[in-house]
């Protein structure tokens, strides 16, 4: 389902901004960005993740600014560094400048990029959980536009079978009078036992009650869906395609409904792409 969700966490040292977009897919693919190095917690960011996102292609740009300037080395490791280059060059007899000791002691005193302070860890699950919860609420009122739409759908489609019933009755009456129509030609009476058996072959080849009352009963199954909670999505998918079946075969049974059949599978296609955006 799509949605944006956006957040700020701020402390003393640390600006967190987030932003999460989300768009439908079958399955959960989740795409992280950020101009800080989030590798040794990447893991548990996607774990937070899924616990709010079931389904759906979700992408998070995650940015850090600091606060405070950073300096890039460890002070009090540079300090102990150098002092250990002095006593080691005079236990060799070296004469180094200071310059030299600065920058060997410098260069294997700075902090590794996988060093993420608890203030910043903090403040960025802060904003990443506001985020998600931004999200939410805005996958809900897409959610809430969803169903009002399919709604409106499942509405045509009982108009559209309580059409069929309606004129069900006047069809076979009138394919029952071509058999008859036939038999006459043929110089048989409407009662003889062949144009009865063949009137009550055809008409049991066209009932179609059977097809209306399943597509009826998963009508109901989607309302029951729509108004449930957790995901239904998949089973969306799946009722919609048995009801494609039912309707394909009512439309071979009676081909006099082909149009009204032609606007009912639409209205299921309809409903399968709204589907694809549900979790």
């Amino acid at each position: 389902m799509t949605g944006v969700g956006k957040a700020v966490c701020e402390n003393e040292s640390w600006k967190v901004s987030t932003l999460i977009k989300s768009v439908n897919s079958r399955g959960l693919d989740i795409f992280i960005k950020s101009n800080y190095n989030l590798s040794p917690i990447e893991m548990s960011i996607r774990k937070l993740i899924r616990d709010f996102i079931a389904r759906g292609t979700v992408s998070v740009q995650i940015d850090i600014t600091p606060k405070k300037a950073e300096t890039p080395v460890d002070i009090g490791k540079i300090l102990l560094n150098a002092e250990m280059i002095k006593i080691i060059a005079k236990e060799l007899g070296l004469k180094l400048m200071d310059d030299t000791i600065f920058q060997i002691a410098w260069k294997h005193s700075e902090r590794t990029m996988e060093e993420l302070s608890p203030q910043l860890e903090d403040c960025l699950y802060a904003s990443l959980q506001s985020a998600l919860n931004d999200l939410i609420r805005s996958r809900k009122e897409e959610g809430q536009h969803l169903k009002e739409d399919m709604e409106v759908r499942i509405r045509r489609i009982e108009s559209f079978l309580e059409s069929i019933e309606r004129q069900k009755e006047e069809v076979l009456n009138l394919i029952k009078n071509r058999v008859i129509e036939k038999a006459k030609e043929l110089g048989l009476p409407d009662t003889h036992h062949t144009v009865l058996s063949e009137i009550t072959f055809i008409l049991s080849r066209i009932d179609v009650d059977e097809e209306i009352t399943r597509i009826k009963s998963h009508l109901q199954k989607i309302k029951s869906l729509l108004n449930s909670e957790g995901e239904v999505g998949r089973k969306l998918d799946f009722v919609l395609q048995e009801m494609h079946r039912e309707i394909n075969t009512l439309g071979n049974k009676l081909p006099e409904f082909s149009q009204v059949v032609v606007e009912i599978k639409s209205e299921i296609d309809r409903l399968k792409q709204q589907v694809a955006n549900v979790e």
